[in-house]
């Protein structure tokens, strides 16, 4: 029973994370996993590498904003912004956060599961499968065919492709 409340209280301590006005992103860590393929693979033979580069993958792609990962069990990630659940389920600790929390729509909520996620919009937070976070953040592939400079995206109004002798004619009058 002791060993339960020192894992409550280790949570309640990590939980003190999201207080704040700041606009605060929270991802079901495993949820988000399992529902990405290249991740749900990695996933079965590392575990923390995995969690790590899908914690680095996220960071990467979304900047002013707080996100707190939430994942199932104990882990040795030791990073501010991630969560172990211990023996509790990373959906009870992410319920927790909400119902604590009274700024409830400052959050976002990112899982797939339909209990966090009804509690989450009835607490009036904002909600995300984690296939349609993922959809909207995954890295895109590169075209093979291009160059580095060819991917770049110009405006068709930005720059002409040629000049007419025209327009040159009206360049020179002006510019010489």
């Amino acid at each position: 029973m002791k060993l339960f409340r020192l894992q409550e209280d280790r949570i309640e301590s990590d939980l003190k994370i999201l207080t704040g006005f700041m606009k605060t992103i929270i991802i079901d860590g495993n949820n988000l996993i399992h529902k990405v393929p290249e991740y749900k693979k990695r996933f079965q033979e590392n575990k923390e590498a995995t969690a790590l580069s899908l914690i680095e993958s996220v960071k990467s792609k979304i900047k002013r904003t707080k996100i707190v990962f939430v994942f199932d069990g104990f882990g040795d990630i030791k990073m501010n912004n991630v969560i172990f659940s211990g023996k509790l389920t990373a959906d009870e600790v992410i319920r927790k956060a909400i119902e604590d929390n009274y700024e409830k729509k400052q959050f976002t909520v990112i899982s797939s599961d339909a209990g966090i996620t009804g509690l989450a919009r009835i607490c009036g937070c904002e909600v995300k499968t984690s296939e349609e976070f993922w959809n909207e953040i995954k890295p895109q592939p590169v075209q093979s065919n291009k160059n580095i400079n060819q991917l770049l995206y110009l405006d068709e109004n930005e720059k002409p492709e040629r000049i007419t002798k025209k327009e040159l004619n009206e360049f020179k009058k002006y510019f010489t």
